[in-house]
C-alpha cells in the first residue's frame, strides 16, 4: 500500500475518532447542563430543621442575656457601680459628735465628757509585705503599750480590711504625741482624738449608775437595732440606763470629712467637710441633793436592820417626775467608761447582792399590806362594803383546820375601813376580799379585775429599760400553770399583799401617787427636759374611782401616820399620809419592810416608798429612810432651770 495513501486514512481517522469524540462530549455537557437546570442546585447535605433551630435558640439566649446584662449594669446598678468607684477615689472619714451632757433637776451636770485619744487601725491600708507590716505594727506596739499579738490578730482575722479598728482607747497624753509622732502621715494606723464619757458624782451617789447606766463599744445586735443611723463599729452607743433610752437624743449628729486618695489609698487634700453637732443636753427631774440623802438614808438603815439591799424612790404625784430613785447596793458607772476590765465585772455579776439590778423597778416582790389601800378601793367601788361596814377583828379567821392570823395578837376590835387601812388588820381585809360573816367578799376575778385596773402587773412606762411588769394570778393561770384549783385561801393570802403577786416598788410608788393625786394614774420619769423643751408624759384621763371614795381611802391612810401603824412620822411638822407593809417570802428568811405615803396631805407634792430586803418591819426600818427623805425635801426644795 502507498504508505503517503496509508498516512492520509490514518490521519482521516484520528480526525474522524477526534471529531466524534468532540461531538460525543459536546453531546453528554448538553445532557448534563439540560439535567442541571432541571433539578435543584446541590450544595451537600441538608441541616435538619431541629439542629437548626435549637442552635438559633441558644445564640439568641445569649444575646439576650448579654443585652439584659449589660442594661442590668448601665440601669440597674449603674449608680451603685458609680459609687463604688466614686469610693475607691475618695475616703468618708466620720467625725463622732460630742455625746450630750446630763444635768439634775437644779444644772449640776451628773454626766459629761473629757477628751480621750484611741489607737485606730485599717488592716487594708497597711504594707501588704509582711515582714514590713510587722515592724511597723512592733513599733506602735511597744509605744501604745499594746501586745504585738493583739495588733497583729486584729488586721488578720478583720472580716473587713477595709473597715477601721479600735485597737486601744483612752491612750495617755504621752503616748498619743509619741505615736502621732511616729506615725506621721500613715493612713492605715492613726491616733484619733475622741472623747470619754464621765460621771462625776457616780462615785460618791452610786445609785446614780442605775439610773444614767453607761456606754459600750456597739455590739452586732447593736448594729442591727441602729442599722438605719450610720453606726461604726468603732462607735459607742448606750448599753443601759438612761444613756440607752435616751441615745438617739444624746449621740447627736456625726459631722463628715471627705478625702481625695490616690491609687496607693494615701490622702491627697480634703473634698468636703461636715461638722457634727453635738447632742442635747437632758435635764433630769432628779435632784443629786435629795439623791444623795436618799441613799445615805436608806443604805445606813440597811446596816441598821442587818439587811443588805433596798429601794427608796421620790416621786411628784402630780404628774410622776421621779425626785429620787436609789436601789442599794449599786456600782460605779465610770469604771465602764471606755470599757471595764474583765476583773471588776466578774465581780459585779458574782456579787450576792446583785449590784447591777435596779431593783427600784426591775426587782419584784410581794406586795405585803401596801396593796390594801388598793382593795379597800376596790370593795368601796363594787359595793361590796360602805365607808361604816364593820368587822371584828379578833385575831384572825378560821377556815376550816386552817387558821389566817391577823398581826396583833387578840385583834383590833370592832373595825371599819379607815382603821383597818390605819392599823393594817388582816381580817378586814380578809373579809372583803375572799368573804367572812355577813359580807360577800370581791373574789378573786374582781380582786385581780382592780388590780390590772391600778396598773399591777404591767410595766409603768418609765422611761429607763429593764422594767419589769411584776405579776398578778389568777384562777385560770393557777389551773394551767400548776394544775391545781383557785382556793379561798389563796384569795385570802391575796387580800394582804401575800401569796403569789409580785410588785416592783415603782408599781407601789405610783399606786400611792395615784390616791395622793385623786385617782389618776401617771408614768413615772426621769427626764424633766431635753435641750429647752419639757418632756410631757401620758397620764390617765380619767379616776380610777369616785372622789368620795378616794378621800375614804385617803383619810385611813392619814390614820396609819396620825395614830397607826405609822405613826412615828405623827410629830412630823407638815402633814403625812402612808401605809407600812411587811411582806413574807420565804419561810426561812426574814420579812420584807415597806413604807410608802405622801405629802403634804391636803395637796400632796411628794410620795416616798421605800422597801428594805428583808428587814424585818416597814414601821420599824421603813419609815426613818422615808423621815429623812421627807426632812430634805421640805428643807431644800429644787428650783428646776
Amino acid at each position: 500500500m502507498d504508505p503517503f495513501k496509508w498516512k492520509e486514512e490514518g490521519m482521516g481517522l484520528r480526525v474522524n475518532m477526534k471529531h466524534k469524540e468532540q461531538v460525543q462530549s459536546e453531546t453528554l455537557f448538553e445532557e448534563s447542563y439540560t439535567a442541571i437546570k432541571e433539578r435543584p442546585l446541590f450544595l451537600g447535605h441538608p441541616f435538619p430543621d431541629k439542629k437548626f433551630l435549637l442552635w438559633m435558640g441558644i445564640f439568641g439566649c445569649m444575646v439576650i442575656g448579654l443585652l439584659t446584662r449589660a442594661f442590668f449594669m448601665q440601669i440597674v446598678r449603674g449608680n451603685i457601680y458609680a459609687t463604688q468607684a466614686e469610693n475607691n477615689r475618695l475616703r468618708h472619714i466620720i467625725i463622732p459628735a460630742r455625746r450630750g451632757i446630763v444635768l439634775d433637776t437644779s444644772g449640776i451636770v451628773i454626766a459629761d465628757n473629757s477628751l480621750s485619744f484611741d489607737l485606730i487601725i485599717t488592716p487594708w491600708l497597711l504594707p501588704h509585705a509582711i515582714n514590713e507590716r510587722n515592724e511597723r505594727l512592733a513599733t506602735v506596739s511597744r509605744l501604745a503599750d499594746v501586745e504585738f499579738s493583739s495588733l497583729a490578730n486584729a488586721c488578720d482575722t478583720a472580716k473587713d480590711p477595709t473597715q477601721e479598728i479600735i485597737i486601744k482607747r483612752n491612750i495617755t497624753y504621752e503616748r498619743a504625741i509619741a505615736l502621732q509622732i511616729f506615725l506621721g502621715n500613715d493612713d492605715g494606723i492613726r491616733v484619733d482624738i475622741g472623747s470619754r464619757r464621765n460621771y462625776p458624782l457616780s462615785s460618791t451617789i452610786k445609785s446614780f449608775s442605775h439610773i444614767l447606766g453607761y456606754i459600750g463599744i456597739i455590739s452586732e445586735d447593736d448594729l442591727l437595732t441602729y442599722a438605719t443611723e450610720n453606726y461604726r463599729r468603732i462607735d459607742q452607743v448606750g448599753k443601759t440606763g438612761l444613756e440607752a433610752s435616751y441615745e438617739s437624743v444624746l449621740r447627736g449628729t456625726p459631722g463628715q470629712t471627705i478625702y481625695e486618695v490616690d491609687a496607693h489609698g494615701h490622702i491627697t487634700h480634703i473634698v468636703s467637710e461636715t461638722k457634727a453637732i453635738e447632742g442635747e443636753p437632758v435635764t433630769l427631774s432628779i435632784s443629786a441633793h435629795l439623791q444623795q440623802i436618799t441613799e445615805t438614808a436608806l443604805r445606813d438603815q440597811i446596816k441598821i436592820a442587818h439587811a443588805s439591799s433596798g429601794v427608796a424612790i421620790a416621786m411628784d404625784p402630780r404628774d410622776g417626775s421621779l425626785l429620787a430613785l436609789v436601789s442599794w447596793p449599786s456600782y460605779d458607772n465610770n469604771n465602764f467608761s471606755g470599757g471595764v476590765s474583765s476583773t471588776i465585772y466578774s465581780a459585779l455579776l458574782n456579787d450576792a447582792d446583785h449590784p447591777l439590778l435596779p431593783r427600784a423597778w426591775a426587782g419584784i416582790f410581794p406586795a405585803g399590806s401596801t396593796i390594801k389601800p388598793l382593795y379597800a378601793i376596790a370593795a368601796l367601788a363594787e359595793k361590796t362594803i360602805t365607808e361604816h361596814t364593820t368587822v371584828n377583828s379578833v385575831g384572825g379567821i378560821h377556815m376550816g383546820s386552817v387558821f389566817f392570823p391577823d398581826w396583833k395578837a387578840g385583834g383590833h376590835g370592832i373595825t371599819d375601813v379607815r382603821k383597818a387601812i390605819a392599823w393594817s388588820v388582816n381580817t378586814f381585809f380578809y373579809s372583803i376580799g375572799g368573804g367572812y360573816g355577813n359580807i360577800v367578799g370581791l373574789g378573786i376575778d374582781r380582786l385581780q379585775k382592780w388590780l390590772v385596773r391600778f396598773g399591777m402587773g404591767s410595766k409603768t412606762g418609765l422611761d429607763l429599760p429593764g422594767e419589769q411588769a411584776g405579776f398578778v394570778p389568777s384562777s385560770k393561770w393557777k389551773e394551767e400553770v400548776r394544775g391545781d384549783h383557785w382556793y379561798i385561801g389563796d384569795t385570802y393570802n391575796l387580800s394582804i399583799g401575800q401569796g403569789d403577786l409580785l410588785v416592783t416598788p415603782l408599781q407601789i410608788a405610783r399606786n400611792t401617787a395615784t390616791i395622793a393625786n385623786g385617782g389618776y394614774i401617771v408614768t413615772p420619769h426621769t427626764v424633766y427636759k431635753i435641750g429647752d423643751q419639757h418632756v410631757s408624759f401620758p397620764e390617765s384621763t380619767s379616776t380610777i374611782a369616785g372622789s368620795d371614795i378616794i378621800k375614804i381611802v385617803r383619810e385611813g391612810m392619814r390614820g396609819t401616820v396620825a395614830y397607826g401603824s405609822g405613826r412615828a412620822l405623827a410629830k412630823f411638822p407638815v402633814a403625812v399620809a402612808g401605809k407600812t407593809g411587811t411582806a413574807q417570802w420565804n419561810k426561812n428568811r426574814a420579812n420584807h419592810a415597806w413604807f410608802t405615803a405622801f405629802s403634804p396631805y391636803d395637796n400632796p407634792e411628794i410620795v416616798v416608798t421605800v422597801l428594805i430586803e428583808e428587814g424585818v418591819e416597814g414601821s420599824r426600818n421603813a419609815i426613818p429612810v422615808a423621815r429623812k427623805m421627807l426632812d430634805a425635801w421640805y428643807a431644800k426644795r429644787p428650783i428646776r432651770p
